[in-house]
């Protein structure tokens, strides 16, 4: 199935990505130099990026993946990071275990 995204993460070193897809159910993942049309084409987080999707169990893999338009949304993992926050967790007693020679 042919996709757009935008990449949420990437790693140069290893050529890997987390690609927010468009129908915004799994993440995409591009893992390694053959999951990219070209793997030598610079890529950044912001990206929009057409794939062709795969599913492998519950993981969405990213196949030919080519980047479409740069820069589009590169706050976009910002953005998702500070809507997720969940309020702080009330501060519970830990309990403490001892044990003695006795």
């Amino acid at each position: 199935m042919s996709m757009h995204g935008v990449v949420i993460w990437y790693s140069r070193q290893d050529f890997r990505a987390i690609v927010w897809c468009e129908d915004s159910k799994e993440l995409g993942i591009a893992s390694g130099p053959t999951a990219w049309r070209n793997p030598m084409v610079a890529v950044e987080v912001g990206d929009i990026v057409g794939f062709r999707a795969e599913m492998r169990g519950s993981d969405r893999l990213c196949r030919d993946l080519h980047v479409v338009e740069t820069q589009v949304a590169p706050s976009l993992p910002a953005t998702v990071l500070a809507k997720a926050q969940t309020p702080p967790v009330s501060r519970i007693p830990l309990l403490h275990l001892c044990s003695s020679r006795d």
